[in-house]
């Protein structure tokens, strides 16, 4: 009897799902016997990885872009990712929303209000001469905040790797990380241990990735409920923040991207509309609306030297900052690639490129100008915004901001609910992925889905209570260098698609006719 295709095999005996959970359990339980041996390895391995990695990291980053713009411009950005007769399945808006608010928009959100911040304070050695704090740091800070959150970055995630998944798929191929190395190695090693390799640390990747910033998350969540009358910040209160959040993450997922991916995007990026306009209309909205576009003008002028400057020893900015990114949004590529393939079946090449590393980066830069640019305006004004930064970590400045503006009551709810709903979206996202690589479906079987939700939820929950005693973030800050090594693996992934995303669109184009 011939042996069963592994992608009929029950879900928990496929190898890529022993692969993706076996270096996950083995970092917690070496955090749990010795959590100070497990941070001094992680941010050992990732500062050496940044000095190996970090250069061939940003030079890559850079030629994707630059690939991706090429396919759109070109006739072959005509061509419908899913076959010449493929229709969408999601309506422009609903399709975007998604996009946005499961792509980057995450950790988007949450960084939006303390990163410039940092830039201003202590700006970008790339602009010498420009004094931290001054009027003069505002564009410049706003420039580095669109690089990190901006084309290069969304580019990275899903489009090279989405164009390649889908155009593959229509060969017959499964939505999995292994598909990158079609065509690059041997298919007896893409469907054989170097393939379970493949999926098992591409989902540790992308998994790490989530964790960390859910976790913090949460951990500011809790410190932010402390604050109110009767609530005290404790080990049991940031527990239970985790427990909501994955139970709503998880519901989510488990109803699958028609229902609760679709409709948790379209809440968010309802609210996130209307708070916009409450910026603009309450805050310095005519200061915005120009720092917007110098910042942006800024960025555009100075976006080769930023993005492939090498790593200026002995200050570490660009390996402590753009180097972080990019081996951050790195890990996430294959599972969002593919991910963003399932949804953008019956979109034009022209149509993907231009929604995700077009609009969606001049999105989340226009809200980094409306929440950051908010708190460099009112620090300039004397707000005390900095200082609050220093004293309580990065979510203090949004708690900060938000403080500080007319109806704040409003406000502060609103934006807490934001930063909720859009991590959400991303963990729902993240494990709707993680179970279509280990099933090798495109609609990975509802179980699988909340297995991986559970997975992120607990790995969380695990990591604050193993940190709680040498400091409530040590934990999530081992895991976040963690980060970094597990991009490692994946970067060959997202390197061989500089190569096959324009041969097989090229291939595929000519079939068609289009070019």
């Amino acid at each position: 009897m011939s042996e069963m295709p592994s992608s009929q095999r029950s879900w928990w005996r496929q190898p890529p799902l022993w692969v993706g959970a076996i270096p996950l359990l083995i970092f917690l339980l070496v955090s749990a016997v010795d959590l100070a041996l497990a941070k001094h390895f992680t941010e050992n391995g990732k500062a050496v990885i940044s000095d190996a990695l970090g250069g061939v990291w940003q030079w890559m980053v850079a030629l994707l872009f630059l690939i991706a713009l090429v396919l759109a411009i070109s006739p072959v950005g005509k061509l419908r990712l899913g076959g010449a007769e493929a229709k969408p399945s999601l309506k422009f808006f609903d399709w975007c929303a998604v996009l946005i608010c499961t792509l980057l928009a995450g950790g988007g959100v949450f960084w939006s209000a303390a990163e410039p911040l940092f830039h201003f304070q202590t700006p970008s050695p790339i602009f010498k001469g420009i004094e931290g704090g001054t009027a003069a740091a505002v564009d410049p800070a706003l420039a580095v905040s669109f690089l990190h959150w901006g084309f290069l970055a969304w580019a990275l995630v899903a489009t090279t790797t989405t164009i390649t998944f889908s155009l593959l798929e229509q060969q017959g191929e499964s939505l999995r990380p292994r598909t990158l190395l079609v065509n690059i190695v041997p298919r007896s090693w893409v469907d054989g241990p170097l393939g379970h390799l493949a999926d098992g640390l591409s989902v540790v990747a992308a998994i790490a990735g989530t964790v960390g910033p859910l976790g913090f998350l949460s951990l500011q969540l809790s410190n932010a409920a402390g604050k109110l009358p009767g609530i005290t910040d404790s080990a049991g209160l940031q527990s239970l923040v985790v427990v909501l959040l994955t139970a709503v993450f998880a519901t989510s997922t488990v109803s699958g991207i028609q229902k609760g991916i679709k409709w948790l995007s379209e809440v968010n990026v309802w609210l996130t509309l209307a708070m916009a306009a409450g910026l603009l209309l309450l805050g310095p909205g005519l200061w915005l609306i120009q720092h917007f576009f110098s910042g942006f003008l800024t960025y555009l002028i100075h976006l080769p030297q930023m993005a492939l400057t090498p790593n200026l020893a002995p200050d570490d900015w660009i390996n402590g900052w753009t180097v972080f990114y990019w081996g951050w949004f790195l890990g996430y590529a294959p599972l969002m690639g593919l991910f963003t393939a399932g949804v953008s079946r019956g979109r034009s090449i022209r149509e993907l490129v231009l929604a995700v590393a077009i609009l969606c980066p001049i999105v989340t830069n226009l809200w980094f100008t409306l929440l950051g640019g908010t708190g460099l305006h009112m620090e300039l004004e004397g707000g005390g915004i900095a200082e609050a930064l220093a004293q309580n970590g990065a979510a203090a400045a949004l708690l900060s901001i938000l403080s500080q503006l007319p109806l704040s009551v409003l406000f502060i709810p609103v934006g807490l609910v934001l930063v909720v709903l859009f991590m959400c979206t991303s963990a729902d996202s993240m494990s709707y992925a993680a179970a279509m690589v280990v099933s090798g479906r495109n609609e990975p079987p509802a179980l699988l889905r909340l297995f991986w939700a559970l997975m992120i939820g607990s790995l969380t929950m695990v990591l604050l209570r193993i940190g709680s005693g040498l400091g409530d973030s040590t934990s999530i800050d081992a895991l976040q260098a963690f980060i970094v090594i597990t991009a490692v693996p994946v970067t060959p992934l997202v390197l061989a698609t500089l190569w096959s995303a324009p041969r097989l669109a090229w291939k595929e184009a000519r079939r068609e006719g289009l070019s």
